[in-house]
């Protein structure tokens, strides 16, 4: 049997690949007798937007664009390493998993029912998808949700959602792909930096209070602040109390957090590799879609690492091995 994922393999983003690549390891271990691929299928807007930020205006943006080009260059490189790239072709697959990310989220994909099995007519299984809360359930979406074997999504709110629709199969919550990898098994790919005794921020969601509680922290726990980037801006060259760093590859991010003495964030996927290799970690408050952060760590019972502004945690991790094994379960049975 030959399985396809769909997903956004082909976003330079640090949690689009790293989700693909744990669901395409889980798979190849769960079904060792199939063959696993991601389907090289390209979402138009998302293909757009990158293209768009490549349009040269100002002098600043010539080497904005030249810094994307060598960042782009390091996500490639991991696409070539890592990901088994299949043809885009949906009839040489006999079944088809979507997700996981926010492909059924139509503000990041111009509603593109692709991502909803439109063009496929195998088997179809949904893993840990999400809409952002922002998808319209129409009666052509009703259709076509009806045609998947399974479904299951990375937020409660969104389950909740999709079980309000009464389609005739089950939905359920299961956790994102990332924590179906061993932390033993993320080590393996990690690449560990140089530097050490540091505090790592990365945020992909902004809070006017980050900077200004990063240096914080730093101050309090007598350790230098490294932030990543993808592309430095320019206001980032005035920066005194943290040290930027740009453009690193998604091995390179891994290692960022496994060598970190605490992490401080507003993002999912570091908050999910926080969790896998067992760091002290914050999450700073976000205005919109925090639903896939607040859930996970009420989920894991550690809600107190969620807040304006940074505080100590009492809480420990629960519920990890049982969350994970649930999951498992869903895409092996």
């Amino acid at each position: 049997m030959k399985i396809g994922i769909m997903t956004f393999h082909n976003a330079d983003n640090y949690g689009a690949v790293l989700q693909c690549y744990a669901l395409q390891e889980k798979l190849k271990e769960l079904y060792p007798n199939d063959e696993v691929y991601v389907v090289d299928y390209k979402c138009p807007k998302i293909e757009k937007f990158y293209v768009r930020k490549f349009i040269i205006l100002k002098p600043w943006s010539i080497i904005y664009f030249f810094k994307s080009r060598k960042k782009h260059k390091k996500f490639q490189d991991f696409r070539t390493n890592y990901l088994n790239i299949g043809p885009e072709d949906f009839s040489k697959y006999d079944l088809i998993i979507y997700g996981s990310d926010q492909i059924w989220n139509p503000c990041i994909t111009g509603r593109d029912l692709t991502y909803f099995g439109k063009y496929f007519n195998g088997e179809k299984i949904a893993y840990a998808v999400s809409d952002g809360g922002e998808m319209k359930y129409d009666s052509e979406v009703y259709e076509l949700l009806n045609k998947f074997s399974k479904i299951s999504c990375r937020e409660k709110s969104i389950t909740g959602n999709i079980k309000k629709q009464n389609l005739q199969l089950i939905v359920s919550t299961v956790c994102d792909p990332v924590f179906l990898l061993s932390k033993d098994k993320w080590l393996k790919i990690a690449e560990l930096p140089k530097e050490q005794n540091y505090i790592l921020t990365y945020k992909v969601k902004d809070n006017v209070n980050f900077d200004l509680e990063a240096e914080k922290l730093g101050r309090k726990l007598n350790k230098k602040v490294i932030q990543i980037v993808y592309v430095k801006p320019l206001r980032m060259y005035f920066y005194k109390g943290q040290h930027i760093v740009e453009g690193v590859s998604p091995e390179q991010f891994l290692g960022y957090i496994v060598k970190a003495d605490y992490v401080l964030t507003t993002s999912f996927h570091a908050t999910a590799f926080s969790i896998i290799f067992e760091k002290p970690f914050f999450v700073l408050e976000i205005d919109s879609a925090s639903e896939r952060i607040t859930d996970l760590l009420s989920e894991l019972q550690i809600s107190d690492r969620y807040g304006k502004y940074v505080q100590e945690s009492k809480q420990m991790v629960e519920n990890l091995e049982s969350y994970v094994q649930n999951s498992c379960t869903f895409l092996n049975s």
